[in-house]
């Protein structure tokens, strides 16, 4: 009997006493771990990101070699006009690049460069358009809804301008100077300061669409929705986009016509094959002299901006300017293929001069946080 009972106790469970001591060192075990865990994951997320800019930077520099030009930023600055003006090429810098990537979408079914890429009169463009490409995409991005009529996007924006002010580091329309993506394409030697000095493309991952908050609008009427009012870059100076198929004999006349409206009728910026995917560096819209905000990731907090510089402004937040959600800094990919990152705290005038491709400036690379 007096074994039984031993037997008994011996199998007794834990008291409720420890049981707590045991959940509660599995949960301080847990809280210890979880950033390391989420830092190795964030880890892996910027290094696929940097990836991707990697592999367009191979296809930019097969473009290259295949072109002997660098293809078009998409949008770029008509200088015929004062201060210059925004103007648009028909393809973005993504479409141009794409038979490069490898892809074998574009080998079955290839874009026509010479329509828009949501144009009804050009019915592959949009289903090509349609298609969700990694190597467009940061695995970081939080802020990432998709598109009300399913068209691909991107978080990367071709940097095509700058119009930091090189004296304040305030934006100032009258000192924009273009970057190496320029309209109709650059050949090589043009970016003068160097391939290994003169930015092609940075993060600009947090776009979202009109709809979605903090419903992001572009400034600039879509062709296929603006009446025929909207203008394309012909080469020379900018014509409606019914005069550039004209030209092409691809249209007999008419208005064109498509899928994928916004509701102002707007350009969809945070689309890959939309040209004004690619954007000018303007700093922050509410950086002053007095008060400066940071050229990259400013205006970072709140989400959706501060009230004096909202995400739905242009320039505010990750609205056309260079903006990842890493911490620290942006990726950013150069002519020669190389990426690296950039700190958030960069002065801005030496990101105008990373920026621009033939102004020879000369600056510290230690000013530059890798």
């Amino acid at each position: 009997m007096a074994n039984f009972k031993r037997a008994k106790r011996a199998r007794r469970g834990f008291t409720m006493i420890e049981l707590l001591v045991i959940v509660s060192v599995i949960g301080l075990l847990f809280a210890l771990l979880l950033p390391a865990l989420q830092s190795a994951r964030e880890s892996t997320r910027r290094t696929t990101c940097q990836s991707n800019l990697r592999q367009q930077g191979q296809a930019m520099s097969q473009f290259e070699q295949s072109r002997r030009r660098f293809p078009s930023g998409g949008e770029g600055t008509d200088l015929t006009q004062q201060p210059p003006a925004t103007a648009f090429d028909v393809p973005s810098t993504f479409s141009q690049i794409l038979p490069y990537l490898d892809d074998e979408i574009f080998f079955t079914q290839p874009l026509n460069l010479e329509y828009a890429y949501n144009d009804a009169a050009c019915p592959v463009n949009q289903v090509v358009s349609k298609v969700h490409f990694p190597e467009f995409l940061c695995p970081s991005n939080a802020l990432r809804p998709a598109d009300p009529s399913g068209y691909g996007l991107t978080d990367y924006m071709p940097a095509v301008y700058t119009d930091i002010d090189p004296a304040s580091g305030i934006r100032n329309p009258m000192s924009r100077k273009n970057g190496a993506l320029r309209l109709g394409g650059t050949q090589a030697a043009q970016i003068s300061d160097g391939l290994s000095r003169t930015i092609a493309v940075v993060e600009d991952a947090g776009r979202t669409n009109e709809t979605t908050p903090p419903s992001m609008t572009s400034p600039y009427p879509d062709p296929i929705f603006s009446g025929g009012a909207a203008l394309v870059w012909n080469g020379a100076k900018q014509v409606s986009y019914t005069q550039w198929l004209m030209s092409k004999q691809l249209v007999s006349g008419g208005l064109p016509s498509g899928d994928g409206a916004t509701p102002s009728g707007h350009r969809a910026m945070n689309r890959w094959a939309e040209p004004a995917s690619g954007g000018g560096i303007s700093g922050q819209a509410n950086s002053t002299t007095a008060k400066p905000v940071r050229a990259i990731n400013g205006n970072r907090f709140p989400l959706g901006g501060p009230p004096d510089c909202l995400w739905s402004v242009a320039n505010c937040g990750p609205n056309q300017e260079a903006w990842s959600w890493h911490t620290g800094g942006a990726n950013s990919l150069y002519c020669d293929g190389s990426v690296r990152s950039i700190g958030d705290a960069i002065d801005p005038r030496v990101l105008r001069m990373l920026i621009t491709a033939d102004e020879q400036d000369i600056y510290d690379d230690k000013q530059v946080p890798n």
